[in-house]
């Protein structure tokens, strides 16, 4: 995993799977009852993608995913579990041993996730496209079930 720098305004949602932590902001529990809206992310396959905050580097990756995330004071921590575990099942990339397209997710290639920055603080993103390839994800999709809990992919 790659080294981040994080403000402190940045909760400790992470995402694990295979030893790997990708890091959300944090969600306002106590705005539950709003008006249910979703967390939404734009995940971009790139060849590189670094963020900089106040002329310094504070991430950056080489080949993988670069993921913007949308958040709203009503979005829960299953929206952020939803979001993180189809970024790290997207299969995206080709497998190079049969050589079959759009068949590896990032972890099997073990590519790298940029998904932070500085909350509040004007960030330079910049990025490679590799493709280029766009997703969008929506929290709310209807893989949820009835519990407003995230189904297992």
């Amino acid at each position: 995993m790659h080294s981040v720098s994080i403000s402190p305004y940045f909760a400790s949602i992470f995402c694990t799977k295979n030893k790997q932590k990708f890091l959300l902001p944090s969600l306002n529990k106590h705005h539950r009852n709003l008006q249910i809206r979703a967390m939404r992310a734009v995940v971009q396959r790139v060849a590189s993608a670094s963020v900089e905050v106040d002329g310094r580097i504070v991430s950056e990756i080489g080949p993988g995913l670069l993921v913007l995330v949308g958040i709203h004071d009503s979005d829960t921590e299953s929206d952020a579990d939803y979001i993180c575990r189809k970024v790290l099942n997207m299969r995206l990339f080709t497998n190079e041993s049969t050589g079959k397209g759009w068949d590896q997710n990032v972890m099997q290639r073990n590519y790298g996730v940029l998904l932070d920055g500085v909350f509040g603080a004007m960030m330079k993103v910049s990025l490679v496209n590799d493709g280029p390839v766009t997703m969008q994800l929506d929290s709310s999709q209807p893989s949820k079930n009835t519990t407003g809990v995230a189904e297992e992919s």
